[in-house]
């Protein structure tokens, strides 16, 4: 983050929460804007921004969240990718391109429990909904995306 006086700076943190607090979003959004120039990190300047909308319950939180994903990303910040995903799974369930960004950050990262819990729970998910095309798109997504992946799916779906 870039030098800011402290004392302005945690003022800035305060209004803000507070704005939220009373259920004001555009002066929180003012807000943000205003502090998100001391904010040099533009992944953590969108979650940020995902979090105020959420908050708000506004639907556009999701495409910051995704921003800030990819933002991360491509800064190689795969654990906070990952967390992200995370929350963007949590929040818009059934969206599987969110589960295979999250499989393929957990197989950078080497967390194969993680991978292999949200992938055995998009599988069963898939089957019990008995939507076959879904399935067999989203299988076809993860063969793109890793063969070792996409055989473990298929044991999932046998077993």
């Amino acid at each position: 983050m870039k030098h800011v006086p402290s004392e302005k700076y945690n003022i800035a943190w305060f209004k803000l929460s507070e704005c939220v607090a009373r259920g004001e979003k555009e002066r929180a959004l003012g807000v943000y804007k205003l502090l998100s120039h001391s904010i040099d990190d533009a992944a953590f300047a969108a979650q940020l921004e995902g979090d105020l909308l959420l908050a708000f319950e506004d639907n556009t939180a999701t495409e910051k969240y995704k921003a800030a994903a990819k933002l991360y990303t491509k800064k190689q910040r795969f654990v906070e990718a990952a967390a992200v995903y995370e929350h963007l799974v949590t929040l818009q369930p059934g969206i599987d391109d969110h589960v295979l960004h999250l499989i393929q950050l957990y197989q950078i990262l080497n967390f194969t429990q993680k991978l292999e819990h949200h992938l055995k729970k998009t599988i069963d998910e898939l089957v019990q909904d008995n939507n076959p095309t879904r399935l067999n798109a989203f299988l076809v997504k993860l063969q793109e995306l890793s063969p070792e992946t996409h055989k473990l799916a298929q044991t999932f779906i046998a077993g």
